[in-house]
């Protein structure tokens, strides 16, 4: 009998990893299609800096420092998720439960660069290519936010986790 339970169970398992892994592969699409415009947020930041009076010019560091740290959290998810898709049945829970951690911490760095990034205290001259930036990559910060707080609700229905 309890041979029979395994084995009536076992195609629900496969069809629900089967269905996590086609999730997680379109998860890795969409958040790729953003590194082309961080790329170019980022070579734009770092030309507004060159261009910069010394006043503005720490300011900026800071914006650009905050946006690259947590793009580079963004990656880091990337690449645990490789590493999960990647691992076994008996590594795969372990993998996941430490890519579902490193998605709530992601989500958290992205609203503290939100909030950095909509007021970081020092008064710049108004030049329109830094209005520009600024609102694109709080744009992109916002969009990212939303598609791995979607991902990560999902993989909730697979792991013990809130969003």
């Amino acid at each position: 009998m309890l041979t029979l339970l395994v084995v009536a169970c076992l195609p629900s398992s496969s069809a629900s990893q089967g269905a996590q892994r086609s999730s997680d592969a379109a998860f890795v699409d969409a958040l790729q299609q953003y590194a082309p415009s961080a790329i170019a947020l980022e070579n734009e930041s770092l030309l507004q800096i060159e261009a910069a009076s010394d006043v503005e010019r720490f300011s900026l560091y800071r914006e650009y420092d905050a946006f690259v740290g947590t793009w580079l959290q963004i990656e880091s998810l990337q690449a645990q998720l490789a590493v999960a898709i990647d691992a076994d049945s008996t590594e795969g829970a372990e993998a996941r439960t430490a890519l579902r951690d490193q998605a709530q911490f992601v989500l958290l760095e992205l609203e503290q660069s939100e909030r950095d990034l909509g007021g970081n205290g020092v008064v710049l001259e108004p030049r329109p290519g830094h209005w520009r930036i600024d609102r694109a990559i709080r744009l992109l910060l916002a969009e990212v936010r939303t598609l791995i707080g979607r991902w990560l609700s999902e993989q909730c229905a697979y792991l013990s986790c809130e969003p």
